[in-house]
């Protein structure tokens, strides 16, 4: 498990490593990182989004994790970033990136070169992503919505529904399991929402609180090989919890 700690509020910038279980492994940084945000593995590549320094990071998963690439700097042109919040990786090793104040999605070669737009659509203030063979799933805050694209930029549905919409205040990290039901982190009401495909409430994880199984401002989340889910959190300080199989 690769988490990214602090931003520019805070006087450390790295990346911890966790076992599965949770057990602390080791944590690495860079001196030119500032807020690292997203975090994604391709192979033996591992790629992070900074919001401080407005770039994309490319490091080996090796003993000492080393730089293979920094790219981008604050703009509007492709290549460029305004709030670079989630990434993830395609099979083929394409590198998709979300924008928040630019309101898009970038692609990437797995080299971090050759910049192109998901779309040439607006998509309102995207924070996560995920991909699956075919399909592009791009979480947007503002609405409480998951956009789905194709991979070639076409727009197949959009998942607002009542019961999203009504049930999330704040989504800022999901992820699909399996059947791609949506597990999204709900920021502002410390808890974990399970939604069908079709943005139905399937059940609601957790509440706030300090304790194991609660939640005070739940971020990141990903779900195991095993589909354990994993938890980042606030608490008193960064608290990373693990539940057993959905």
């Amino acid at each position: 498990l690769f988490i990214a700690e602090g931003n520019y509020l805070f006087p450390h910038a790295r990346i911890s490593v966790f076992s599965v279980k949770g057990e602390f492994l080791t944590s690495f940084s860079h001196q030119d990182m500032s807020g690292p945000r997203g975090v994604a593995i391709h192979g033996d590549n591992l790629y992070v989004t900074d919001t401080g320094v407005y770039s994309i990071f490319h490091f080996k998963i090796a003993t000492d994790f080393p730089l293979i690439a920094k790219r981008g700097s604050f703009g509007q042109q492709i290549g460029k970033f305004n709030s670079p919040r989630n990434l993830a990786v395609s099979n083929n090793g394409d590198v998709y990136v979300t924008e928040y104040y630019n309101h898009r999605v970038q692609i990437f070669d797995s080299s971090l070169l050759h910049p192109r737009s998901l779309t040439q659509q607006l998509i309102d203030h995207p924070q996560d992503i995920k991909l699956t063979a075919d399909e592009v799933y791009v979480l947007c805050d503002d609405n409480r919505c998951v956009h789905v694209f194709s991979h070639a930029g076409e727009r197949l549905r959009s998942l607002i529904s009542r019961g999203l919409q009504m049930q999330v205040t704040f989504p800022i990290y999901f992820c699909l399991d399996s059947a791609e039901n949506i597990i999204i982190s709900d920021y502002f009401t410390d808890r974990i929402k399970i939604f069908t495909k079709a943005g139905n409430l399937i059940t609601t994880l957790g509440e706030g609180g300090h304790l194991p199984g609660m939640f005070h401002y739940p971020r990141g989340l990903a779900l195991t090989k095993e589909l354990s889910l994993v938890v980042v959190s606030w608490n008193e300080n960064f608290c990373l919890q693990i539940f057993s199989c959905l």
